[in-house]
């Protein structure tokens, strides 16, 4: 899984990049109304809300936007009902990628997904295309700067994990998708801060995008998909090399 290490750290820059748009809020509070639609609206009994509610604080969401996505999302006030959808396809250099979107609107949400794949040299396939080359797992995000990759190892253990995948900025804590919130509060039980933890998928296999140009191609597609406003996670199976990505960023 050594490739989407390097995915997840580009993904991870990409994310302070997204917060500094003010992007950030629509997806958070996406996740919340979903969370409480999915699991009821008290966070002491629904772990993916408490989370989503976490990460909305950290990134200083007023309470009270908190709470409407929380009513809304149990149905307490009337608005906009978000379902989770999950888009398939392939980005140039045969590069499989998975969109995770949460829409109100799914003729919305699918054209502009596949226009992305087309302005970009992609293409949108249909489900079941691509997800066989993923594993569905849990994610949890640890700031490389605050725990040793050593002493997270021992740790995430200790929690139940299945996996770590270290890295500059960021070190990930791979679980069954089950044990996702038990895992993470296991963690911080330990001492370990926790940046973030969600439902993701893992490539099975990386593709190695050994041209520059391609990997441009690449990239772009992904940042496209990335800056809708209805797509919360993006996926792909790919690693540029060191000297690849140094032509890229040139």
């Amino acid at each position: 899984m050594a490739g989407h290490s390097h995915w997840a750290q580009i993904k991870h820059k990409k994310a302070k990049v997204d917060a500094q748009r003010g992007k950030l809020f629509s997806k958070l509070i996406r996740e919340i109304t979903v969370a409480a639609r999915l699991g009821g609206s008290n966070p002491e009994f629904n772990p993916r809300l408490r989370t989503a509610i976490e990460q909305a604080k950290k990134a200083n969401m007023p309470l009270e936007t908190i709470e409407r996505a929380i009513k809304k999302g149990s149905g307490e006030l009337e608005g906009e009902t978000y379902e989770e959808v999950i888009y398939e396809g392939y980005a140039p250099g045969g590069v499989a990628v998975m969109v995770l979107a949460t829409t109100d609107n799914r003729n919305r949400t699918s054209a502009e997904v596949k226009h992305a794949f087309s302005k970009h040299g992609g293409s949108l396939g249909s489900s079941g295309c691509v997800s066989y080359l993923f594993e569905r797992k849990g994610a949890i995000e640890v700031p490389a700067s605050e725990v040793s990759e050593d002493e997270l190892f021992e740790k995430a253990v200790e929690a139940g994990a299945e996996d770590i995948q270290s890295g500059s900025e960021v070190h990930l804590v791979y679980t069954s998708p089950e044990e996702l919130y038990q895992v993470k509060e296991g963690l911080e039980k330990a001492g370990v801060p926790v940046e973030k933890a969600h439902i993701t998928w893992i490539p099975v296999s990386t593709v190695s995008v050994e041209d520059a140009e391609t990997a441009k191609k690449v990239l772009r597609l992904i940042d496209a998909l990335d800056d809708l406003e209805d797509v919360q996670q993006v996926i792909a199976n790919f690693e540029i090399p060191e000297e690849v990505l140094q032509k890229v960023e040139a």
